[in-house]
């Protein structure tokens, strides 16, 4: 991504060409925007949820419809190959398709049980904040825009958009999307631009909650700036995702989903495959399968035929080949930049073995196609290494026993546990998706991340009609006598 004085230049990784520009948003616009979105909000927060979910519902069929062109341009903008393009756009309809279905039910007013008041009405009911802000990243610039965008919406919300700035082409397809539709003039907002318009989005007092995918430097930024705001946030942020491969796995599959799980998009996925932790008893042998799986991917610019595509620029290149480098380590195979043979930003897909999870290559983020993988004694050892990180976003564990998997995923400082398989989780759009620890706050997807889009309101309504109730003034001897009797027998 280069940059003129008031445009964005969209770059393709795998071959260095221009692809086009987007205009720059002014900070001082933001602010406008933002209230443009709060205007519109009041209308489409009084239609019904099913109106809302019909309407959404027309938007993904678009989406569907361009489908071709989109995928494309995903693939140009973000160096990956057309097939992971397609596979946005299958879990972008996916997470439409669910949010529709599930979002008139789970965001309808909810019947509560009054307790000892039981002459009362209570019940719960899921409001919009106003307007989301939300920031979203270049990695998946559809799925990680679109999805977000459509929960808040579905909760009743204005939204204001910031797309990554590396993909500004993929983020404005998806604006025209939705002004496309049959949404309320103003009410969702895009603007262009790089920290300086995240911060004014931030700051905005027309942005009631702010939804971040992104660094954890970032991130934590954001929480603070939220925290004094007393702003909500969700955030979801970094991960070093763990791999466990026990010595009753099936090994083959556990190779093959290793190498998809952390080479896919070229290892630029928060839930990647990271660290591989092999018991001892089969390490070779898994080694053996998953080498032999790496060495056969086809890395380069051709995105109908490539199995893996390019780093989205020389910096991240760089930062990647840099951990390499200086890790202490065994490189199996690969880890070479490809500089010399291909025009774009690529590097060999690599494997890595590692004797202690203390280096940098396994306590931070590489966020590229680098697999390490540390062998140990025993499942104990395993989840001890597993979870030897600050991070604790996703994870997976191969074993032949289901009951043994559920146990360990009970230990695992995780927020979402795979068994036997690997990312499949994100593509279950009924589950909830989240960290902990410094891979975020908050959840989306699921009927959790539509809560998180609501502002949720407890609601008590007497039923009776009396004058008064008893513990009013003035409160009689007869009335203090019957609240000790009661307590003695609902409580002791």
């Amino acid at each position: 991504m280069n940059l003129s004085a008031d445009t964005l230049q969209s770059i393709n990784p795998a071959t260095r060409e221009l692809l086009g520009e987007v205009s720059l948003t002014p900070v001082s616009e933001v602010a406008t925007q933002a209230a443009r979105a709060k205007s519109a909000q009041e209308m489409w927060g009084e239609m019904s949820l099913k109106t809302r979910a019909r309407i959404l519902t027309d938007i993904r069929k678009q989406l569907v419809k361009k489908g071709n062109a989109i995928a494309r341009l995903i693939a140009d903008e973000t160096g990956k190959t057309e097939w992971e393009g397609w596979i946005e756009i299958l879990q972008t309809a996916e997470h439409f398709r669910t949010v529709c279905r599930t979002g008139p039910q789970v965001l309808r007013r909810e019947r509560r049980s009054p307790g000892l008041l039981r002459y009362k009405r209570a019940s719960v009911q899921y409001l919009p904040w106003g307007v989301a802000g939300i920031i979203s990243p270049w990695n998946y610039p559809l799925t990680l825009t679109a999805g977000p965008l459509c929960e808040a919406l579905m909760a009743g919300n204005g939204v204001i958009i910031k797309p990554s700035e590396l993909t500004p082409l993929v983020g404005r397809e998806i604006e025209t999307l939705f002004l496309e539709s049959g949404l309320p003039e103003g009410l969702v907002q895009f603007v262009y631009g790089f920290g300086d318009v995240g911060a004014a989005l931030v700051e905005s007092p027309d942005t009631d909650i702010l939804c971040f995918t992104g660094s954890v430097a970032v991130g934590r930024a954001i929480a603070e700036r939220c925290g004094q705001l007393l702003k909500p946030v969700i955030l979801e942020l970094g991960g070093n995702d763990p791999f466990i491969v026990l010595e009753d796995a099936p090994l083959n599959r556990a190779a093959r989903a290793a190498a998809w799980g952390g080479f896919t998009n070229a290892g630029q996925t928060c839930i990647s495959v990271e660290r591989v932790i092999v018991v001892e008893s089969v390490v070779d042998e898994f080694l053996a399968h998953l080498q032999a799986e790496t060495e056969k991917l086809r890395v380069g610019p051709d995105k109908k035929k490539a199995d893996m595509g390019a780093i989205i620029n020389e910096r991240q290149k760089q930062s990647i080949l840099k951990q390499i480098r200086e890790a202490d380590a065994r490189i199996t195979c690969g880890g070479d930049d490809l500089e010399g043979e291909l025009n774009g930003w690529f590097i060999r897909p690599c494997v890595v073995e590692v004797d202690s999870p203390d280096q940098t290559l396994t306590q931070k983020e590489t966020f590229g196609p680098v697999i390490t993988v540390q062998r140990v004694a025993d499942e104990e050892e395993a989840i001890r290494v597993a979870n030897a990180t600050e991070y604790g976003l996703n994870a997976s564990i191969f074993t032949g026993n289901r009951e043994r998997a559920l146990r360990l995923s009970r230990a695992l400082r995780t927020g979402n546990v795979c068994i036997n398989d690997v990312l499949s989780n994100y593509f279950c759009t009924h589950l909830p998706f989240g960290g902990v620890g410094i891979s975020g706050i908050g959840r989306v997807h699921g009927p959790e991340g539509l809560k998180s889009f609501s502002r949720i309101q407890a609601v008590c309504e007497d039923r009776l009609g009396l004058k008064k109730e008893l513990w009013w003034y003035p409160v009689s001897r007869t009335v203090q006598s019957l609240f000790k009797f009661t307590f003695r027998a609902f409580y002791g």
